[in-house]
């Protein structure tokens, strides 16, 4: 093979190597239907979620909402399928995941079916110069020489020039977008009349609930299956004890024995802390939960709301 083939061939595996890494990934379950090639391109590079597509699909239950600027984040709306109105929840995905997932579709149907109304959001992972760069600040020296050493391409370029403050600003926009989706789509459900509104977060979703929490909307929150970058599980409790007020309920794989020792733990600790609206229950799930675990899960969560 020619020295010229080479390097082109060479060009095209970097060129697929780094799209393959940096490039935004749709969480299978975002869409059942097929868009044209153009409007694929367009979903993947604005949002990551195929948030267009989604709202073409189901335009009855789409909710535009508006955030900073022109931002706007794709919601869907369930109302309740029965009466009395129990309330409303609101709930958020699992990392990567959009507001169809499938998840959550199945929670929606059957608490909708129990007269709660259901409002979905899609969360957008972080960007992948931000996860290499919380990776690399987690990781110890030797660790994190070794990593750097063996990126390539425009990964290792990212990493070498991201500072903390770059980090940080990176850190910030993402948070910040995460918790103007949630007041925004809180508002909404209180302008539809709701006044219980119960927030239900799955696996990455739990610490921006958390952090909800704490900036004074504490109410009643639902984590399911939670999991939490390293960075973020040292503050954690603090992050709860602060929050005035907060009823949390917190299921975990029956099967995870971590979980449950976690969950042991955090009781312990909250409990001296002041907070005692805390509770864990197992449940026979699969961790991280799945469709098939929609039945279960919206059990428990029926259970826990109808006590509280």
């Amino acid at each position: 093979m020619s020295n010229w083939c080479r390097k082109t061939l060479g060009i095209l595996v970097w060129v697929t190597v780094t799209w393959g890494a940096g490039g935004v990934v749709l969480a299978q379950d975002e869409h059942t239907g097929e868009a044209p090639p153009s409007e694929r391109q367009r979903v993947m590079i604005s949002s990551g979620l195929g948030s267009a597509v989604i709202a073409a699909q189901r335009p009855d239950d789409a909710v535009w909402l508006d955030l900073e600027g022109d931002d706007t984040a794709l919601a869907l709306f369930e109302p309740e399928q029965r009466l009395p109105v129990e309330g409303a929840l609101l709930m958020l995905a699992d990392e990567g995941h959009s507001a169809a997932s499938e998840l959550l579709a199945g929670l929606g149907r059957r608490l909708s079916s129990r007269g709660w109304a259901v409002m979905t959001l899609g969360l957008e992972a972080p960007s992948y110069e931000l996860q290499q760069a919380w990776r690399m600040a987690n990781a110890d020296l030797a660790e994190a020489s070794a990593e750097q050493d063996a990126a390539e391409g425009a990964e290792s370029v990212m990493i070498d020039v991201m500072d903390d403050g770059e980090r940080e600003d990176l850190e910030s926009r993402y948070r910040e977008r995460v918790q103007a989706m949630l007041a925004a789509a809180s508002a909404n459900l209180g302008e539809r009349g709701y006044d219980r509104v119960v927030l239900v977060g799955v696996g990455a979703a739990a610490i921006h609930l958390a952090r909800y929490a704490r900036e004074g909307n504490a109410g009643e929150q639902v984590w399911v299956t939670p999991r939490f970058y390293p960075r973020d599980e040292p503050g954690l409790i603090d992050l709860l004890a602060g929050a005035d007020s907060l009823a949390l309920l917190h299921l975990y794989g029956a099967r995870e024995e971590a979980a449950r020792t976690t969950a042991r733990t955090w009781a312990v600790r909250l409990k001296k802390a002041g907070m005692d609206g805390y509770r864990a229950q197992p449940v026979a799930i699969q961790s991280p939960a799945g469709a098939r675990d929609a039945d279960a899960l919206a059990g428990r969560i029926r259970s826990w709301l109808t006590s509280e």
